[in-house]
């Protein structure tokens, strides 16, 4: 869905967070439509006017009638626009949006994607690699490690390229 914003709304206030705490007001009205916090995937973008607006994806459907008429309530825009993503398109769909130029285009300190606390965007893999800070030159810690190598790469001019510990 797409979720914008009333200018006039906005009071002087500045938009990104007005929209923000306008989405965190609408969320309550989901809680108590639904019983339960609603899984989603929220994506910060900006008209040619730089007026912010959401595309957001969710976990179920919602009548277009009841989501225009609380996200009104909660001080949000008269433009709400729905449509199903097939769940083999969702990474399509969410690519659209997350193109370098418009990664670029947000405003510092702005968050462009938001998700519920059910979904975790980058899967943290485990990992027996145990990584060390060294406070030293890379040619001291090449000298202390050199009787530990096992691969040393040296380039045509004598000069050190890599080496493996």
């Amino acid at each position: 869905m797409t979720l914008t914003l009333d200018p006039a709304e906005l009071g002087g206030e500045p938009a990104v967070p007005y929209i923000n705490a306008t989405f965190a007001k609408w969320r309550i009205y989901l809680k108590r439509k639904f019983g339960v916090s609603i899984t989603y995937i929220r994506i910060l973008e900006f008209q040619q006017n730089g007026n912010p607006h959401f595309h957001i994806l969710v976990d179920r459907f919602m009548p277009q009638a009841w989501i225009k008429s609380t996200w009104q309530a909660v001080g949000g825009g008269r433009l709400v626009d729905i449509r199903f993503v097939d769940i083999h398109r969702i990474a399509h769909y969410l690519s659209k949006y997350l193109t370098k130029a418009l990664l670029l285009s947000a405003p510092k300190r702005s968050r462009r994607i938001t998700v519920s606390r059910g979904i975790q965007l980058l899967e943290k893999k485990k990992s027996d690699l145990v990584w060390y800070l060294f406070k030293k030159t890379i040619f001291n810690l090449f000298l202390e490690l050199l009787p530990d190598l096992d691969d040393i790469s040296i380039d045509d001019e004598g000069v050190l390229k890599e080496f493996v510990i």
